[in-house]
Order: structure tokens, then sequence, then C-alpha cells
């Protein structure tokens, strides 16, 4: 269900091979924000950063920020993405993103959210799995933790790379919709418990801890 102050949240996956954690945005990201939405890679299927209507730049992301604190678990949840070290000590708030994700906007009373995601572009980050892996991790928030009972991904008709990700990777049957131009994605909770059924030990769990204040 919604909160109704901001809620703010690291998600970290309960298997010792996860290489990444999910949380709530800071202000020290903004920087990561602005270079990711003036990548050309990165929003080469995002029209509205394409070709935006305004400059994207620290201060308008630092508004962006605010918002997405303020709104967080209200509306739904903007997460960045953090690589975890790689001697398994835990990151701390000032490590460097990799990426935007997130279940927002979330219809509390329908139980359904919309999922997201965008990676930092450049073969050290594209191509390693972290984007099924964070994905995976948030159908576990989702599901397990918040109680929905569907989340759908909507992408660019040209956006091959995220929908052979989707097909392929993760399973989930496409629908092309000819009004919007674009192709939907969307997910069960049965769906959910079928791929954690197949995956067994393997499946994936997360848990999710409240960020004290001096995390926020």
């Amino acid at each position: 269900m919604a909160t109704k102050e901001p809620r703010y949240i690291k998600i970290r996956s309960r298997s010792p091979k996860s290489r990444i954690l999910l949380r709530t945005p800071l202000l020290t990201d903004v920087p990561a924000f602005t270079a990711r939405a003036n990548d050309p890679e990165c929003v080469k299927y995002l029209p509205h950063l394409l070709n935006p209507k305004n400059p994207i730049t620290n201060e308008s992301n630092t508004k962006n920020c605010r918002q997405w604190r303020a709104e967080s678990g209200i509306v739904g949840y903007f997460l960045v993405v953090v690589l975890l070290p790689e001697d398994g000590t835990k990151a701390n708030q000032v490590d460097a993103t990799i990426g935007d994700t997130g279940i927002i906007p979330i219809n509390w009373e329908e139980k359904s959210g919309e999922c997201g995601m965008m990676l930092n572009s450049g073969p050290l980050i594209r191509g390693k799995g972290y984007a099924i892996e964070a994905i995976d991790m948030q159908f576990a928030f989702g599901y397990d933790h918040l109680g929905l009972e569907k989340i759908y991904f909507g992408t660019d008709a040209d956006n091959i790379p995220m929908q052979n990700l989707l097909e392929k990777k993760l399973g989930i049957p496409g629908r092309f919709r000819e009004k919007e131009g674009d192709w939907e994605y969307v997910t069960t909770k049965s769906w959910w418990e079928e791929r954690k059924r197949l995956a067994g030990e393997d499946r994936v769990e997360v848990e999710v801890e409240e960020m004290g204040p001096e995390e926020q």
C-alpha cells in the first residue's frame, strides 16, 4: 500500500552472487542522471529525452531528484542501480550509480505498476546481465513485498534490445499496441510465482531496508 510520508529504501538480493543493490536516489546522484540523459546511446529510444524541450542539466535533474524523493512510496518507487564492490563490502551512499529503474507509477487500488530500465552505455555495463538482475529484484520487491498483482513494461517499437531482453531473457510475452505505436509486456503475480518455482534454489528474494538519516 502507499505510504503517507516519503519512504527511502535500499533493496538487496539475498543471493550471495548478487552484484547490485537498488535504492532511493540521493542528490549526489544528480551528475550521473545528467550524464545518462545526455548520452545518445542511453536515450536512443526515449524521444522525450533524445529531443527534450529544454536542456537536461544538473539543475533540472536536482528538481527531478527532489520530486522522486518526495513521491517515494506514495506515487511509486524511482530507484537507482548501484554496483556492489567486488570484495563483498557494503556499498555506501557515495557509490556511483550505473542505471535508473523503479516501479513508478503504481496504481495502489489496482495493485499494478510500471517498470522501466536504463543502464549506462558501454561494454563495462551493457551485456553483463545487470538489467535482468535489477528487474528480477523489482519483481521480488513488487510482488513479494508490496503485494502487487501486475507489473508491466512499455517500450518503443524500435527498441529491439529491450524487446529481446523482456521476451527472450525473461520470457515475458509482448503485445504491440497500434494506437500507442509501442510494445507492452505484462507480468502477473502468478507468472512471478512460476518463475520462482522454475528457478528453485536460484530464485530471487530480496530484503528491503529503510535508509537511515545519515544515508538520506
